[in-house]
């Protein structure tokens, strides 16, 4: 028994040692790929921003010739 309590007294200094480093010395890491500065600088985006740009509404000028009237995307 003392040994059982021994352990779970020495995890729980360790746990509690490893979170104290985590929250005063560096931070939590960012894991999230949309808010992570190294990956955006190698051009890394979340899914969720790609298939935002994939489903944007697409527009068109107009001024590509006549046909182009008859396109949905065609606003007057």
């Amino acid at each position: 028994m003392k040994v059982f309590l021994a352990a779970i007294l020495l995890v729980g200094i360790c746990v509690l040692l490893l979170s104290v480093g985590i929250l005063m010395k560096r931070g939590f890491p960012q894991y999230d790929v949309g808010s992570n500065e190294k990956l955006k600088a190698r051009g890394i985006t979340c899914y969720k921003d790609e298939d935002a740009k994939l489903h944007q509404p697409k527009v068109c000028s107009g001024n590509f010739s006549d046909a182009c009237k008859d396109c949905n995307l065609y606003k007057t």
